[in-house]
C-alpha cells in the first residue's frame, strides 16, 4: 500500500517511507495536512511561475503518483530561471534517496 501511494524505492522498501517519517511523527499535525490539501485544491502557481527570477532547483521523482512529472517539467518550462532535476524514485524521494540526492542539492547552492 505505501509503494502505490508514494512510488519510487517505497515499491520495495516500505519501511524506508517508515524510517524517513519517524513512524508518522514527520507529517506533522493533522490540522496541517488538511490545510495543505484544502490548498492544493483551491489554488495554482502556475500564472506566477514566469516571475520568479531566482535561479531554482526543481526536484522530481519519475515514479511520483502524488505528483506525475509532468508537472515537475510544466514548471521548469514556464520558470526562466530553473533546473530540473529527474531522479529515479517517487514522492519521498529527499528523504528516502538522500545519499543521491543531496549532492545534487549542494551542487546547484555552490554554483555561481
Amino acid at each position: 500500500m505505501v509503494g502505490g501511494v508514494f512510488g519510487g524505492s517505497a515499491r520495495q522498501h516500505p519501511e524506508r517511507v517508515a524510517e524517513a517519517m519517524r513512524d508518522g511523527d514527520w507529517l506533522g499535525s493533522p490540522l496541517g495536512y488538511l490545510y495543505q490539501l484544502v490548498a492544493a485544491a483551491g489554488w495554482t502557481s502556475l500564472p506566477f511561475l514566469p516571475a520568479i527570477r531566482q535561479p531554482t532547483l526543481i526536484v522530481a521523482g519519475d515514479d511520483d503518483p502524488i505528483i506525475p512529472l509532468a508537472n515537475a517539467r510544466l514548471m521548469n518550462l514556464l520558470m526562466p530561471r530553473s533546473r530540473l532535476h529527474v531522479y529515479h524514485g517517487g514522492h519521498l524521494g529527499l528523504a528516502t534517496e538522500a545519499a543521491e540526492l543531496a549532492p545534487v542539492v549542494d551542487a546547484f547552492l555552490a554554483a555561481p
